[in-house]
């Protein structure tokens, strides 16, 4: 009796070879997948991003005395030779760096900053824009950006 059974399961294999078909078709494409995920997403290849400093900064605007102050208030520091500020007063653009004659840094203690320094907390830099655009008018819409030229990423926007 007991050969009978096994002669049965023997008998019985028609689907196997079909199965064992779909599951090698099933693990190659899976290979294949992770192989090109692999590639793609692997750092070998690919050219690391510049770093972008996270810094926290406050602007002030004074209209009577016509100056922009930036105060770091925390974060990374930042070479004051890397930083851009662009004011746009109703559209119109004007770029200051430190080595400009109007434009001012200052650290901690009030002593003024040469443009090969760093910006760091409690540092601020001052910018007196008449010479470009007019920040006078209580009505002029004015956007300021920090950029940061290494990276050529804005650090900061803000409405004045």
């Amino acid at each position: 009796m007991e050969g009978k059974k096994y002669r049965a399961l023997g008998k019985d294999c028609r689907a196997v070879s079909e199965m064992i078909g779909q599951v090698l078709m099933v693990s190659v494409v899976v290979l294949a997948f992770s192989l090109i995920a692999v590639t793609v997403f692997s750092d070998g290849g690919a050219m690391n991003p510049p770093h972008v400093p996270r810094t926290d900064l406050q602007e002030s605007i004074n209209r009577e005395d016509d100056t922009v102050q930036i105060f770091h208030s925390g974060g990374e520091a930042i070479d004051l030779e890397d930083i851009k500020i662009i004011l746009s007063v109703n559209e119109t653009q004007a770029e200051f760096n430190v080595s400009d004659s109007n434009v001012t840094a200052y650290d901690l203690n009030g002593t003024e900053l040469s443009p090969t320094d760093v910006f760091m907390l409690g540092d601020s830099i001052v910018i007196n824009p008449s010479s470009k655009v007019n920040i006078t008018d209580e009505n002029a819409t004015i956007n300021l950006y920090f950029v940061d030229t290494k990276s050529d990423q804005v650090i900061k926007k803000a409405v004045l």
